[in-house]
């Protein structure tokens, strides 16, 4: 299941009406949002091409993340623009890699989310969490 969530510009006035606030973001994982470093665009993206080195309210968190350009993004699959959760995800470690961009562990060794989390999600289970974020 593919799902869907609005990261609002940061120091922007999020307008739900105005798709020029946010960027939307497709994921299967989406508990793994609160460990998201960076959100990625592909350079010659028509539509997002102009928002790299722009930052990301990174929804749940507090954080601000970057929008970065990279060849991993399709402007043909979902969206157009990837969230990047090195700690979790073999492609996001080498975009990570690639910016030098933090990976931030946000499980422990059973599944459950650790103190790197906000304190709502912390020790539950990974599906506990993300129909938490869902919601």
């Amino acid at each position: 299941h593919m799902y869907y969530f609005r990261y609002p510009l940061a120091g922007v006035t999020y307008k739900a009406d105005d798709a020029s606030t946010y960027l939307t973001i497709a994921t299967t994982r989406p508990e793994t949002m609160l460990g998201d470093t960076a959100v990625a665009v592909h350079p010659d993206h028509p539509k997002y091409g102009a928002w790299v080195g722009r930052t990301l309210a990174l929804p749940l968190t507090g954080r601000t993340i970057p929008i970065i350009a990279d060849d991993y993004a399709d402007p043909e699959k979902g969206t157009g623009a990837v969230k990047i959760t090195p700690a979790h995800d073999f492609n996001d470690f080498e975009v990570g890699k690639r910016h030098k961009l933090e990976a931030i562990n946000i499980m422990d060794a059973f599944g459950r989310m650790n103190d790197a989390v906000p304190a709502a999600y912390r020790g539950l289970d990974r599906f506990e969490a993300r129909k938490k974020v869902v919601a």
